[in-house]
């Protein structure tokens, strides 16, 4: 009898608890879905994980598990048992063929992929095919087939996670090869920047190109801004690129080779194998337009998002970021080797001036090639300006023949050596004295040589005072030598200027400077604000000025107004919403319209 009973109690032991374990396990199913409605895949993800461990059958389960991996999974190759799993079961939801079409894509699959997609297209119908955007994801797929090879991901040298606010301090290079200029989280939260899109800027190596992403209202997307310095070192207005780069979709994170005619940028578009792709598109400085986008393909390009491709001549070194290998919130950011294949050719911005005649402007300019006999090139100088832009094919000798009314033909050899920028200024100089002579004088010089960026990688601010020069932050040293100034190191930091150098275009101690203030904060901030700043990658055209109240910030050095409003608009379309011109004079803030009134005479 006493057997009887234990056997009984023992019965409804057992069935308490698988109650219990019943209950608990439905109660979990419900809150991971409630999570997963919520789209809350990455706390969805471990509550499945432990339903499956228990009944590893359960097709919801493993459709809802499988999702979760596909959207969070450092590994999507993870997420395609659970996804086959629950195909199996007529129960589960249709697009559970989106979901490992989706997987099948990201893992290099693609004519399994293509078939997926097709499946589901019949499925859903092709009034519905749009919504779920499959005809892009199928050209994606096609597209992944002609430019990614998995054979060349062996090509990478070295990777690093990084949190996705700060994925650029990982490239390290030894070498200067454009500079990304990105504020410190004070200025963002002080701003109206979107912490997300921190408004960021790429300075070329040379300094005189700049490009940033900005929301166009003409295509109601992101598009690529391009400014550049003049002849004379200001900047001009930022000019949208046009529809060979700028597309319907948006464009991001450009950047450039060291003179700035190499763009590479990344974009859902142009032919993308699958998120964001980079792109490279070559600019042709004479009839300003830009050759159709090429796919970097691998190991550049995935399936997923791979953007911000950075590269170093010098150091044959480039850097890229991608999600292809993390989860929401991180990257990876990528090292490999690499050299630059372009083979640019001879970029030349010139002027023509007549001496003692400035009213003529336009001659007839032919140029022909070494060796050579037919002319290359026959071109007329701007009539109201002088100026003209060619581009001749390669390094070497040349003939410039030179055509002004009332003056002979006038002839003159000029030879272009290699180097790595190939751009030019040119001035073409034309003169006849009281007595007839004529004569005439071609001057070129590099574009790198009126400023080359620092290699400083970030910005330094001392306290100290010291009487025996003015003292710069090396962000400001960097920015006068991209303004053209000869200075010499003194000690404790400080700079004597060349006396001899401060003519039109390039500050001395009395000049008068523009800046564009970017930020201001009270002077308890400034250890929060300066350890912060030190930990970005580039400050060569920011410097500080600190008075008893205010540490302020500020971007560029500008001598003339004009491309002080040019800077701030590229500011202000950049993300930087609250930039303003303030204007200093012997490195004093001074009244900007007295600044303006002394720059105008």
């Amino acid at each position: 009898m006493l057997k009887v009973v234990m056997t009984v109690c023992a019965l409804c032991l057992i069935s308490f608890v698988a109650s219990a374990t019943g209950e608990t396990e439905n109660s979990r199913a419900k809150n991971a879905e409630k999570l997963f409605v919520a789209k809350q895949y990455d706390k969805a993800a471990p509550l499945f994980a432990q339903l499956l461990s228990s009944n590893p059958k359960n097709y919801k389960y493993n459709y809802y598990y499988g999702i979760c991996l596909l959207i969070t999974g450092k590994d999507k190759n993870a997420a395609i048992p659970y996804l086959e799993n629950a195909m199996q079961h007529p129960k589960t939801p249709e697009d559970i063929q989106y979901y490992y079409a989706r997987a099948l894509h990201y893992t290099y699959r693609f004519d399994e992929a293509l078939q997926s997609f097709t499946e589901f297209n019949s499925i859903i119908g092709a009034k519905d095919a749009p919504r779920w955007a499959t005809p892009q994801l199928m050209e994606m797929c096609n597209n992944a087939k002609k430019h990614l090879d998995v054979t060349k991901l062996s090509m990478v040298t070295g990777e690093t996670e990084s949190a996705a606010y700060d994925f650029y301090s990982k490239y390290t290079f030894t070498a200067s090869c454009g500079k990304l200029l990105s504020m410190p989280d004070d200025i963002i939260k002080s701003s109206k920047a979107d912490e997300d899109e921190r408004p960021t800027i790429f300075l070329s190596a040379n300094g005189r190109v700049m490009y940033y992403s900005a929301m166009n209202d003409a295509t109601n997307s992101r598009d690529i801004f391009r400014v550049e310095k003049d002849i004379d070192g200001n900047w001009t207005a930022p000019v949208a690129l046009d529809v060979t780069v700028n597309t319907g979709s948006d464009e991001l994170f450009p950047t450039c080779n060291n003179d700035g005619r190499v763009l590479y940028f990344s974009s859902r578009g142009q032919g993308s194998t699958g998120g964001f792709d980079i792109f490279k598109s070559y600019y042709n400085t004479m009839n300003k337009t830009w050759s159709a986008p090429e796919n970097m393909g691998s190991p550049y390009n995935s399936p997923d998002d791979d953007f911000c491709f950075v590269a170093s001549d010098n150091d044959r070194t480039a850097y890229f970021t991608s999600q292809r290998a993390t989860g929401p919130g991180t990257y990876t950011v990528y090292k490999i080797p690499y050299v630059s294949t372009e083979n640019l050719p001879i970029a030349i911005n010139g002027k023509f001036n007549c001496v003692g005649q400035p009213d003529v402007k336009s001659v007839k300019l032919t140029i022909t090639r070494e060796h050579e006999t037919s002319p290359l090139f026959n071109l007329t100088t701007d009539a109201a300006t002088g100026a003209y832009a060619v581009e001749l094919p390669s390094p070497g000798s040349y003939t410039f023949l030179v055509e002004a009314a009332g003056f002979n033909p006038h002839t003159e050899e000029v030879r272009f050596g290699e180097f790595s920028d190939r751009i030019y200024v040119q001035d073409i100089f034309l003169s006849k004295s009281v007595n007839g002579v004529e004569d005439i004088a071609i001057s070129n010089r590099r574009l790198t040589e009126t400023g080359i960026i620092d290699e400083s990688m970030t910005a330094q601010f001392d306290e100290d005072e010291n009487t025996s020069g003015v003292k710069y932050s090396d962000a400001e040293l960097a920015a006068m030598r991209i303004s053209g100034v000869k200075i010499s190191h003194t000690p404790a930091n400080t700079v004597a200027v060349d006396p001899k150098e401060t003519t039109s275009g390039m500050i001395s101690d009395n000049s008068v400077v523009f800046k564009v203030q970017i930020g201001a904060f009270t002077k308890r901030k400034r250890e929060i604000v300066q350890e912060r700043l030190e930990k970005k990658t580039d400050k060569t055209m920011l410097s500080s000025y600190d008075d008893l109240t205010w540490l302020r910030f500020f971007m560029g050095q500008e001598m003339n107004y004009d491309s002080a409003i040019n800077l701030r608009e590229t500011l202000r379309q950049a993300g930087f919403q609250d930039a303003f011109i303030v204007a200093f004079r012997g490195n004093r803030p001074i009244r900007l319209t007295d600044a303006v009134r002394v720059a105008q005479r």
